[in-house]
């Protein structure tokens, strides 16, 4: 029963209505972003703004929401629902088309104020699987509300007991919602090419300088010690295993373990 926002006004969720017309349904034009809300802080919301913005850009999608506008509702809305450790989920679409086809309107802003819960103990403790797919996201800069091949490949994903898949070309590029980080005989890598460059891997490779970010070939996966992937909504999470193939020891790795308890100690 949380508020939520639309184009202006602040409404409950189960109030919240699009026309048939927007172009998310009829051409899948549309950005999101997704951030939380912790102990009433709203941790790297700067980061996260300047990511909004940088797909509304990148996608050609005409708003007249600017940076401090986007803020104040932010606030406003965490004031009225009074969560102090939701989500916030951004939308921006390519409106309502008289056409059906192309952009004939205004862009359809909605921001969802919703419940979120940290990840059981256990993905942490134990870790994930991934299955892999080849598969580049069309302009990975843009944090786009496509995920049709994710969503197709859920029966692989249950098959595997997996949460998310790895994409990858000739080179490893990111997890559908997150990013990847590798590590062999003491050093982390992670991918440069292809990617969204996740807020969450911003503050990984703030706190450890000793990260190597460069394009890694696919074929040397199972090669290294460890993997990890991070996001918003996962934090730092152990890669245990990737289609059914153990990485390393099948179980979290030292230096994953020591990420994590890092991570913890700054509050994140």
């Amino acid at each position: 029963m949380n508020y939520c926002y639309l184009n202006g006004d602040f409404l409950l969720y189960k109030d919240l209505k699009l026309h048939i017309s927007d172009l998310q349904f009829q051409r899948g034009y549309g950005i999101f972003d997704f951030f939380r809300c912790r102990m009433g802080e709203f941790p790297w919301l700067e980061d996260y703004t300047d990511r909004l913005f940088n797909s509304i850009r990148l996608a050609g999608i005409d708003t007249e929401m600017d940076k401090a506008e986007f803020t104040s509702i932010i606030h406003e809305l965490q004031e009225k629902n009074g969560d102090e450790n939701g989500a916030f989920k951004v939308m921006i679409t390519g409106g309502y088309s008289d056409s059906l086809e192309s952009v004939t309107g205004s862009a359809n802003v909605i921001i969802l104020n919703v419940p979120w819960r940290r990840p059981a103990p256990e993905t942490f403790e134990k870790g994930i699987k991934l299955i892999t797919c080849r598969y580049s996201r069309p302009d990975p800069e843009i944090k786009s509300l496509f995920y049709f091949n994710l969503i197709k490949l859920r029966h692989q994903m249950q098959k595997f007991g997996a949460v998310d898949v790895l994409y990858h070309e000739d080179i490893i590029t990111e997890a559908s919602r997150a990013n990847v980080f590798l590590v062999k005989n003491g050093t982390v890598y992670t991918p440069v090419s292809n990617i969204l460059k996740g807020v969450t891997r911003k503050q990984i490779l703030g706190l450890f300088g000793e990260i190597k970010q460069e394009d890694i070939a696919f074929d040397t996966l199972y090669e290294y010690d460890e993997i990890f992937i991070s996001s918003t909504t996962r934090d730092i999470s152990p890669v245990v295993a990737v289609d059914g193939r153990k990485i390393g020891s099948g179980k979290p790795g030292k230096i994953t373990k020591e990420l994590i308890t890092a991570f913890k100690k700054k509050g994140w």
